[in-house]
């Protein structure tokens, strides 16, 4: 399956980690997920590091997609990641805080300026250069997830395999509620997906949770936390999780009870309410012990 092809199954409210190992594929990912936001309507800001900005938007040209009206009107900013992210820095730490606030900014901005959608692109190469600490970046990573909730947002961050090595890549992946590449499978769909609900208030989990998007899953949970109404629990539909391995099962049941309310789970099939129970029943022996 080609990266082209990969790239159009990610929709509004898809937070991926592409891990590649060339530039072609990151050239040929960066110029899809572009040109089909364009099409749709949607803003797209590109952080780019591997390919200076005037080179992306020649491949968008190459590729027949017009670039001077929307970068005219703002509708397509291609920047350097390094005048992005590395501003973020302080004292080699990533300052995390003022990094979601740039996000939320930017999220906010494209509903402003009122565009269906924002398409953001993230080339992380610049983390290998500036020695950046994992901890930093995949609490980074997990904690941007909150801004994928509404469906307005579709993100695609960049890992080069050649810069990352594989228990670096497992870490930044599990912070991505879904990891692809350049060679997916051709019925590759995101593994989680994760979408608020307004009424009732809550959310909706699609997919799985496992060991490869751990992080990212807790991170989710963790926006129910004061979300019910006049004491009443938010909701956390179920029907659609397919599997939950222990320890996103451990998660369901801490966020429950760090929910300011609680949490009404529906739609639980048996096996995970089963394993919902023995986590519920341990974590009660290890409180009393």
């Amino acid at each position: 399956m080609t990266a082209s092809a990969v790239v159009d199954r990610v929709q509004l409210g898809d937070h991926v980690c592409w891990a590649h190992d060339d530039e072609r594929d990151a050239r040929d990912a960066v110029t899809r997920f572009t040109a089909t936001g364009l099409r749709l309507g949607h803003k797209v800001i590109c952080f780019t590091d591997t390919f200076a900005p005037a080179v992306v938007r020649a491949n968008l040209e190459d590729a027949g997609v017009p670039t001077q009206t929307a970068v005219a009107v703002g509708q397509l900013r291609i920047v350097p990641a390094m005048e992005s992210y590395v501003r973020h820095l302080r004292g080699g730490r990533l300052a995390i805080g003022a990094m979601l606030e740039s996000l939320a900014g930017e999220v906010a901005r494209a509903q402003r300026e009122g565009y269906p959608g924002l398409r953001l692109v993230g080339d992380m190469t610049w983390v290998a250069r500036t020695g950046t600490g994992l901890d930093d970046l995949t609490r980074y990573e997990a904690q941007a997830n909150r801004f994928f909730l509404d469906r307005r947002v579709a993100g695609m961050c960049l890992y080069d395999r050649r810069l990352f090595p594989p228990e670096r890549l497992r870490a930044v992946g599990a912070a991505h509620p879904a990891t692809i590449g350049p060679y997916a499978d051709r019925e590759w769909t995101p593994l989680l997906r994760a979408y608020r609900t307004a009424d009732p208030p809550g959310l909706r989990l699609v997919g799985e949770a496992d060991q490869s998007n751990r992080d990212a899953f807790a991170a989710v949970l963790g926006v129910l936390t004061g979300q019910g109404v006049a004491g009443r629990p938010a909701v956390l539909d179920l029907s659609g999780l397919s599997f939950a391995d222990v320890r996103a099962a451990t998660a369901l049941v801490r966020a429950d009870r760090a929910a300011t309310a609680g949490l009404r789970l529906v739609g639980c099939r048996p096996a995970l309410n089963r394993l919902l129970g023995l986590v519920r029943e341990s974590e009660s022996a290890e409180w009393t012990a």
